[in-house]
C-alpha cells in the first residue's frame, strides 16, 4: 500500500503546475447534467404515451419501401456516367501537415505511393456489384493507417482519425467502381457513402445472387448490439449491430433464419443461412412506438464515442441513423443531411436561447424529433423542470482552458446546456445558442 502511494506522489511530483491545473480541471469537474438527470429512456414514459404510436401504419410502411429501395440501390447503379476519380482528398494530404499515429508528418514519399497505387488515370478500372461479407470500413485513402491533423488538445488527435468515413455492415449491396494497383482496395459506392474498402472484406455478386437475395419480401433487423453471429455450420461471422438487415427465411418460436452473404472461391459470392434469436432481433419494421424507440435507446446509452463509426463505436449521426432503421426509417450518413431528409424541419437559428427552447418544448415530439447545429445532432426525449431533454453520442463539451474539450465520450441525455455550472465552459457555445433546425419525423 505504501509503495503505492509511493508512486503516485512521484508521478504528481513529475507533473508541471500547468498540467497539474490541466488535470484537475479536466478530472475535478463532474458534468451535473449526467449526474441529475435519468439516464434511464423509460422512466420517461407514462402509462398515457408508452404504447403510443410515433407514425401510422400506413406512413411507416412507404418510410420501410423507401428504406429497402435504398439498401438495394447500389445494385441498380448502370456503368454508365460514372464521376470524376476519387483523388479529391490527396490534394488535401499535399496541402496539409498531416501526422501519422506516431505522431510524424506523413512524408512526400508516402503520399506519392498512395497516390501510384490508387492510378486514378485508369479510373474507372473495374466496375462490379458486390456485397459485405463483414463489417468493415469505408476509407478516404487505400489505407487502414490513420491520419491526424494534430495532437494539441481533446479537439483532435485521437479518435479523429481523418481517413474514416463510416463503418459498414456486413451484408451491405455496394458498387465496385475502382481497384488499387496492388489489387487490395476498391472503391465502392453504397447508399450511404463512396470510398475505399479492404477486397478482403467483400464477395462479387453475380445476377442469380441478386435476383434471389432481393426476391425475399420479408426482413429482420438487428436490435442488440455485439452478437456474435454463426452460420448453420456454426462457423463464426462476426459480430451483428443495431440498425443490420437481412433477408427474412423463416422463423420458428425462438429464433429468425436469415440469408447471409459468405465469399468462395476467386471472391465470388455465395449465399448460406443464419439464426439469430427473437430476443436480439425484430421482423422489420419495428413498430415505431414510443416505448419502442426507447427501450432500443436504452440498449445505446453510455455506448462510447466513435468518430466515423471507428471500432464499431458510433458519433452524433451514426447513432441516430442506427436507431431509427429497426423502424425502417432511412437516414442519411451526415447529420447536416439528415435534418433535411426528414422533409419537415423548421429554421430556429434566428430566435433567442429563450425563444428557441420555447419552441421546442411547444413544437417537438418526444423520440420523434431532431435537433441540428452544425456538425451535431440530436434526438429530443421529453422535458424535465421545463428544460427540454436530448439523447446524443457526444465527444465533449467546449471550454475555455487549453484542452478546448471537457470529454463526455459516449450515449448521453442532456439539456441543451449541459456543463453550464462549470467555471472553464465555453459559455458562448452550447447546443440552445447552436441549434439551427427542428425536423419531426412524418
Amino acid at each position: 500500500m505504501y509503495l503505492r502511494y509511493l508512486i503516485i506522489a512521484l508521478f504528481i511530483s513529475c507533473l508541471t503546475p500547468h498540467q497539474l491545473l490541466l488535470s484537475q480541471k479536466n478530472t475535478s469537474s463532474p458534468i451535473k447534467d449526467l449526474i441529475t438527470i435519468n439516464q434511464n429512456h423509460l422512466s420517461y414514459l407514462t402509462k398515457k404515451n408508452s404504447n403510443k404510436t410515433l407514425i401510422s401504419k400506413q406512413s411507416q410502411k412507404k418510410h420501410y419501401q423507401r428504406f429497402l429501395k435504398k439498401y438495394f440501390s447500389p445494385w441498380n447503379i448502370s456503368k454508365k456516367n460514372q464521376k470524376k476519380p476519387p483523388t479529391l482528398f490527396l490534394q488535401n494530404l499535399h496541402k496539409n501537415p498531416y501526422f501519422k499515429e506516431n505522431k510524424q508528418k506523413i512524408t512526400h514519399h508516402q503520399i506519392k505511393a498512395i497516390t501510384n497505387n490508387i492510378n486514378s488515370n485508369e479510373y474507372p478500372n473495374y466496375q462490379k456489384k458486390a456485397i459485405t461479407i463483414v463489417n468493415t470500413n469505408i476509407r478516404k485513402l487505400p489505407t487502414n493507417k490513420p491520419l491526424f491533423e494534430k495532437f494539441s488538445d481533446n479537439s483532435n488527435g485521437f479518435p479523429f482519425d481523418i481517413l474514416q468515413n463510416t463503418a459498414l455492415p456486413a451484408n451491405t449491396p455496394i458498387y465496385i467502381k475502382h481497384i488499387t494497383k496492388d489489387n487490395a482496395w476498391v472503391y465502392i459506392q453504397t447508399a450511404l457513402a463512396s470510398g475505399w474498402v479492404s477486397i478482403q472484406d467483400i464477395a462479387y455478386t453475380n445476377k442469380k445472387f441478386i435476383k434471389k437475395f432481393t426476391s425475399y419480401t420479408s426482413h429482420i433487423c438487428i436490435t442488440t448490439d455485439n452478437i456474435s453471429l454463426f452460420s448453420t455450420d456454426h462457423t463464426y461471422l462476426y459480430k451483428t449491430y443495431i440498425g443490420m438487415t437481412y433477408p427474412l427465411i423463416s422463423k420458428t418460436k425462438r429464433n429468425y433464419k436469415i440469408l447471409i452473404a459468405r465469399v468462395g472461391k476467386k471472391r465470388k459470392a455465395y449465399l448460406d443461412v443464419a439464426r439469430i434469436s427473437k430476443l436480439n432481433a425484430a421482423k422489420a419494421p419495428l413498430i415505431m412506438t414510443t416505448k419502442n424507440i426507447a427501450t432500443l435507446s436504452n440498449k445505446l446509452i453510455n455506448q462510447p464515442y466513435g468518430w466515423g463509426g471507428l471500432f464499431n463505436n458510433r458519433d452524433c449521426s451514426s447513432m441516430i441513423r442506427d436507431l431509427f432503421s429497426p423502424f425502417g426509417i432511412w437516414l442519411p450518413r451526415n447529420s447536416k443531411s439528415q435534418a433535411k431528409s426528414l422533409g419537415n424541419y423548421t429554421k430556429i437559428a434566428h430566435l433567442s436561447d429563450f425563444k428557441k427552447e420555447k419552441y421546442i418544448l411547444n413544437n417537438a415530439i418526444a423520440y420523434k424529433t431532431l435537433l441540428w447545429l452544425p456538425g451535431h445532432i440530436m434526438l429530443y426525449i421529453g422535458k424535465k423542470n421545463n428544460k427540454a431533454l436530448v439523447f446524443h453520442n457526444i465527444w465533449g463539451l467546449r471550454s475555455i482552458d487549453e484542452m478546448k474539450r471537457i470529454i463526455i465520450g459516449k450515449a448521453v441525455i442532456t439539456t441543451l446546456k449541459p456543463g453550464s455550472e462549470i467555471n472553464h465552459i465555453d459559455k458562448s457555445f452550447n447546443f440552445l445558442n447552436q441549434i439551427q433546425t427542428i425536423s419531426i419525423i412524418k
